[in-house]
């Protein structure tokens, strides 16, 4: 068999090599121009996360740069609230959460298919797909007039997903959460900054977080309440120094190092926040979304999945039964994600001190309390070597 996956980020080559597994070859298709390696914020990786990983890619290649997992809160007056020590992860899950640069786990996990055979193509963006129900082969076309053809196709293009569009174009929306999202790099040498973990600070007017690399880089990011969905056009026009300028006057009011990070700034990103509370259907015929596509969560707590997909096309006789199967194993756990982390994000702004005094009062028992239920979260694994049927 022969697959089609469409999209290059992490689920694209993750799904190619688990597919590989199986004996199932893959052509990756990716519409951006070329690899793009050098943009786009850090993330958090959880512990099963990394667990699934370390199947695919050797850790130590994405972890050259990172920054500990362990989370320090604070308020606008740069009080101690709250404190997530993962110290225990290791012995509990395996692997402790970490956070990386988007960058470079795209390109570990591109690179590691990229060594198993697996052919990537890029500038592919695909404008529409057609499946044989004859011959079983599914035809996906492209903006530049090529065509590819194969036996299955895996939707791996994100949360804008133009697989998704195509296959169910009467389906939700993404839904934009009322939060746009900036992220930034900067080097502040002659500054003392705590390193073994996150700093993150509910600020009086937006939410602040920031951590150093093992190589001494600052990453940071903010979150701005905005009810009003901006267009795309309207960010791609926010020239650097107004987005810093709006940046420090938000949090004027909130304690160093904020202001003085965001001064630093060599690179600032800012992009709108979305969600998808729920997608009914995730395949059709021999077609299956993965990942955001399928199941976008607000970037709040740390999670995204593949070997369970590569699984079910093990296990079961034909695609729709697998692609059945999948989304039964996955839909309840990604919808109780999603709707943590819709409720982690609406925690980040309130609107008034009123509101903010009882977070703050509140968040030490919330912290802990929250640490217990991300249990069913972190200690998450797929047993490849079960036998599903």
């Amino acid at each position: 068999m022969k697959a089609i996956i469409i999209g290059c980020g992490i689920a694209g080559p993750a799904m190619a090599l688990a597919l590989k597994k199986i004996d199932i070859q893959s052509v990756i298709y990716e519409a951006k121009p070329d690899t793009d390696d050098e943009k786009g914020a850090f993330l958090g990786i959880s512990p099963n996360g990394l667990n699934i990983l370390n199947q695919y890619v050797a850790l130590d290649e994405v972890l050259t740069e990172y920054t500990p997992g362990k989370i320090r809160f604070f308020n606008s007056r740069n009080k101690a609230i709250g404190v997530i020590d993962n110290a225990d992860q290791i012995s509990r899950y395996g692997s402790q959460t970490v956070q990386v640069k988007r960058s470079l786990l795209n390109s570990s996990l591109r690179k590691a298919a990229q060594r198993a055979d697996i052919r990537v193509e890029f500038g592919k963006y695909l404008v529409s797909v057609v499946q044989n129900e004859e011959n079983g082969i599914v035809t996906a076309h492209f903006a530049d007039g090529s065509t590819a053809e194969g036996d299955l196709l895996i939707g791996c293009d994100g949360i804008h997903s133009v697989v998704r569009q195509k296959l169910f174009p009467n389906a939700p929306k993404p839904e934009y959460t009322g939060l746009l999202s900036t992220a930034g790099t900067s080097n502040l040498a002659n500054l003392s900054l705590p390193t073994d973990a996150i700093h993150m600070t509910f600020g009086e007017r937006g939410f602040f977080a920031y951590a150093v690399s093992n190589h001494g880089e600052v990453w940071w990011f903010n979150n701005i309440a905005q009810t009003t969905e901006p267009s795309r056009q309207a960010l791609n026009r926010s020239e650097k120094a107004d987005l810093t300028e709006r940046l420090l006057a938000l949090h004027q009011n909130d304690p160093e190092p904020i202001a003085a990070t965001i001064r630093a700034a060599h690179s600032i990103e800012i992009y709108p926040i979305y969600d998808i509370p729920f997608l009914p259907e995730w395949h059709q015929g021999r077609i299956c979304l993965i990942g955001d596509a399928a199941h976008a969560t607000a970037p709040h707590i740390g999670q995204g999945a593949s070997l369970a997909l590569a699984q079910c096309i093990r296990d079961f006789a034909d695609l729709s039964t697998a692609f059945t199967h999948f989304q039964s194993l996955r839909q309840a756990r990604v919808q109780a994600i999603i709707q943590q982390a819709r409720k982690v994000g609406d925690s980040k702004t309130v609107p008034n001190r009123f509101q903010q005094f009882f977070r703050d009062l509140l968040l030490p028992l919330f912290v802990r309390l929250e640490a217990r239920k991300m249990e069913w979260v972190y200690g998450y694994r797929v047993d490849w070597h079960r036998k599903l049927v």
